[in-house]
């Protein structure tokens, strides 16, 4: 990706919310039992609390994360003005994108008994800007679409969205030991 195509991904991804096609996309109904299948977080950093749409052919996840009203870290962030922290937001994007890649790196919309999680590591984050504040109780639709994606490394874009709107963004590289 060259300078003018990276800053344009940028640009769009403060504005235009990552859609999921129709063509390609298929609804499913992932919860957490499923999502500790395939990714190898767990509480208290799991973050995403289920998987409602996937899109192999447009490399396209949408995943939920509900932020915990009880989260010890609103106690300190803000006290009387609770913020969810910024990097939890990034570290789900990541985590959704972790997602996304087991369905890439399977070609399939599916999680088996047998499924095993995605060995990825984030290297960088570019650009991630955060429009609005994030509130206790707050239900988080993340948004993924990967950029790249091979055996060694991927590169996506990603989004948090509440009622369709843009609080925060990123652009995320993994690496895939």
């Amino acid at each position: 990706m060259n300078f003018e195509e990276k800053e344009a991904l940028i640009n769009s991804l403060k504005r235009d919310v990552i859609e999921m096609p129709a063509k390609g996309t298929v609804k499913v109904n992932f919860g957490i039992d499923s999502i500790y299948k395939i990714i190898p977080h767990r509480p208290p950093f799991a973050l995403v609390s289920s998987i409602a749409a996937v899109n192999i052919e447009a490399a396209t996840i949408e995943v939920i994360s509900k932020v915990d009203p009880k989260d010890p870290v609103f106690g300190g962030h803000f006290p009387g003005m609770p913020v969810y922290p910024g990097v939890f937001q990034v570290e789900s994007m990541g985590q959704a994108g972790l997602c996304l890649s087991y369905f890439i790196k399977n070609n399939t919309t599916e999680i088996k008994e047998t499924s095993e999680p995605v060995k990825g590591l984030f290297t960088r984050v570019h650009n991630a800007g955060f429009n609005k504040g994030v509130k206790p109780g707050d239900i988080l639709t993340i948004r993924v679409k990967s950029i790249e994606d091979d055996e060694f490394m991927g590169l996506m874009s990603a989004q948090v969205l509440i009622n369709n709107e843009i609080y925060s963004h990123s652009i995320l590289e993994v690496y895939y030991p």
